[in-house]
């Protein structure tokens, strides 16, 4: 009796202890494997705007090759503390995800690899009254993207204590594991900021043009571009008249991935009046009208037409038509231009 008895306590104090064991080692398993890394972006040289960005991603590379690890930033898009494996990695920081709910006019490829994540301008199948042709397609104006990345860091073993211990306390970590602590995004991205003056603007319900020799993509760790053949489309939607009320100036900035270096920028503008006829396009070669300045922290490049002042450049006179007609967007949009 008294050897049954002692067997049951054996038994019952074995099973607390292994479910105590598989318990401890349940909890020690989230720490065991992984240190804290603490993540600090400054996004004031990125020339994206912090209140308007919804997400931040971090992607850590295994030098040996490995699936990429991915954290994502939400509720504070300037700090977080990720839980790392030990291993060496290349860390490439930027804003948003790589989701396709994050972006209208970007996809992503080559995510598998640290040197080829590229961001890449996604084919629009019209954009105002422009349609693609097979021959060559049309590209949107990507949306503001900026990138930081680091080609080596590494997590050893004796990391993971020393920072699971200091969890919570910012300036002490930040001592500790200071890799990811000074991340600052640049774009990668640039703008084109084109101005038109015409006569008889007043006549005019829609402008929309293109321009050509503008790269599609860009590799979001090195900054190189990528140089696919494509054309950039663009709605004139900004108005300043003239004291007359009738001519004066139509704008549009918009954002580009960069301009092909030794390539001729080829700009066409097509008018649609107030009779719902489209005036004869009015083509520019713009190689040599371009200004390119640093404006926000972001490389863009002005163009200004329709002045007839400068080589390549000639003025814009539409039909003096209904001056009477105001600015109407709608009446348009069964017009479709194929692009040649």
């Amino acid at each position: 009796m008294k050897s049954t008895r002692k067997i049951i306590l054996l038994a019952a104090l074995f099973a607390v202890s292994l479910f105590t064991a598989c318990e401890r080692r349940s909890i020690e398993d989230g720490f065991e494997d992984t240190a804290l890394i603490p993540v600090r972006i400054d996004w004031s040289l990125s020339g994206v705007s912090v209140e308007e960005m919804h997400r931040a991603s971090v992607w850590l590379f295994p030098l040996d090759g490995g699936v990429p690890l991915q954290y994502r930033l939400e509720s504070d898009l300037t700090y977080r503390e990720i839980a790392v494996p030990v291993g060496a990695y290349s860390a490439l920081v930027f804003n948003e995800t790589v989701d396709e709910s994050d972006w209208n006019s970007i996809a992503f490829t080559g995510t598998d690899q640290y040197e080829t994540f590229a961001a890449m301008s996604v084919p629009q199948s019209a954009i105002g009254f422009y349609a693609r042709s097979p021959e060559l397609p049309l590209i949107g104006n990507p949306e503001d993207i900026a990138a930081w990345s680091l080609d080596f860091f590494e997590v050893t073993p004796d990391m993971i204590v020393s920072t699971r211990s200091l969890s919570g306390n910012q300036s002490a970590l930040e001592e500790k594991a200071p890799y990811l602590t000074v991340v600052q995004p640049l774009p990668r991205f640039e703008r084109v900021a084109i101005t038109a003056y015409v006569t008889h603007l007043k006549t005019a319900k829609q402008a929309t043009g293109t321009i050509d020799g503008m790269y599609s993509g860009v590799y979001m760790v090195s900054g190189e571009r990528i140089s696919e053949p494509a054309v950039q489309a663009f709605m004139l939607n900004g108005r300043v008249y003239d004291a007359n009320g009738y001519d004066g100036t139509t704008s549009r900035t918009f954002n580009i991935f960069g301009r092909i270096p030794e390539t001729k920028h080829q700009l066409a503008v097509d008018f649609l009046l107030s009779n719902n006829e489209l005036h004869p396009r009015e083509e520019f070669d713009v190689t040599h009208l371009i200004v390119t300045e640093n404006l926000e922290h972001v490389r863009t490049h002005i163009i200004h037409i329709g002045y007839g002042n400068l080589p390549g450049d000639h003025v814009i006179t539409l039909p003096e038509g209904d001056m009477e007609t105001g600015f109407i967007v709608e009446e348009w949009e069964d017009l479709i231009i194929p692009i040649k």
